[in-house]
């Protein structure tokens, strides 16, 4: 026997360590940077994860799904896809509504402010 063995310890996998499924657990998932799928939790709990998932995308508009190729067989001509979710960052040419509102809101008092000032 060694006597410098490394000790088996048994280690569990993501989904062993699943958390329980909350809008918030999903949200600090994917704020993490984590890609999550239906297929982390057990299959009773599938239909909690697309409820939460779906108040997610409701709450964080940047979070959108994509779909992943699990399995491929090419003889059979058969493919299993997943939908997994995660957070894509800002694209090019979209606008924030908020910004937009406070340039036109400052654009309107300058344009006030100008006509009113005598010069």
């Amino acid at each position: 026997m060694r006597k410098h063995a490394r000790p088996q310890t048994a280690e569990t996998s993501a989904r062993d360590k699943a958390d329980p499924i909350t809008v918030e657990s999903i949200k600090a998932r994917i704020l993490a940077g984590e890609i999550v799928g239906a297929t982390d939790y057990p299959e009773s709990d599938r239909p909690l994860f697309w409820a939460a998932i779906a108040i997610v995308q409701d709450d964080m508009p940047r979070v959108r799904p994509f779909w992943q190729t699990t399995d491929e067989q090419h003889v059979a001509g058969t493919r299993v896809r997943q939908k997994l979710f995660k957070m894509f960052p800002r694209q090019k040419g979209d606008t924030d509504p908020t910004l937009i509102g406070l340039v036109a809101l400052a654009a309107t008092c300058l344009a006030l402010i100008c006509a009113r000032w005598p010069l």
